[in-house]
C-alpha cells in the first residue's frame, strides 16, 4: 500500500520559507546557488529544484506538483547551522529571517 504525504499548512509555510531563505542568502551573494547549497551539505539537488518549482518563492502553476513534500531536516538544519537562518522563522514565521550576532 503507497502512503500518501499530505502537505498541511505548517509543512507549506516552512517549505517556502524555506526557498525564501536560500533566495536571500543567494541575492545577499553569501550562497552561490540553490546547487551549491545542496552539494555543500550532501543534499540531493535534484530534489530541491524539483521542490523549488512548487514551492519556491516564485512557484510555477504550470508545472506539476513535486513529489517531495517536505523539506528535509538536514537542509533545514544547515541553514540554520551555516547561514545564521534563524530556526524560528523557518519553522513558525516568526521574527526575523537571520540571527543576529547577540541572538
Amino acid at each position: 500500500m503507497k502512503t500518501v504525504k499530505v502537505v498541511t499548512p505548517i509543512s507549506d509555510g516552512v517549505n517556502r520559507r524555506f526557498f525564501i531563505a536560500i533566495d536571500a542568502l543567494v541575492t545577499s551573494g553569501r550562497l552561490a546557488s540553490l546547487q551549491s547549497f545542496c552539494t555543500g551539505s550532501g543534499l540531493s539537488a535534484s530534489r530541491y529544484r524539483e521542490a523549488r518549482l512548487t514551492y519556491g518563492v516564485t512557484p510555477h502553476p504550470a508545472s506539476k506538483p513535486s513529489r517531495y513534500k517536505t523539506i528535509e531536516i538536514e537542509a533545514l538544519y544547515s541553514l540554520a547551522r551555516d547561514y545564521a537562518v534563524s530556526a524560528e522563522w523557518l519553522l513558525t514565521g516568526r521574527g526575523k529571517m537571520f540571527k543576529t550576532e547577540d541572538g
